[in-house]
């Protein structure tokens, strides 16, 4: 058997073998979306750059914010 044969056969293996876990995972994924979405609005507006009352920080504590969203919105 050549080489792109058996790359072949292991492509259509693997995708065959991922529609299940697809499935099962997508009622789950516009959940977390929402979830993220959400909870960067929020870190948006509590650590915006252009209030008057913005820190030299800002950006960075946003950034923060969003790291805490990925994590609390995976779960």
């Amino acid at each position: 058997m050549s080489r792109a044969s058996m790359l072949a056969i292991t492509i259509a293996a693997l995708s065959v073998l991922g529609m299940p876990l697809t499935a099962v995972a997508a009622p789950y994924i516009p959940k977390s979306r929402q979830c993220y979405r959400d909870c960067t609005a929020t870190c948006a507006a509590q650590h915006s750059c252009e209030r008057r009352d913005a820190s030299q920080d800002c950006f960075t504590h946003y950034n923060q914010c969003k790291a805490v969203c990925r994590i609390n919105c995976s779960r």
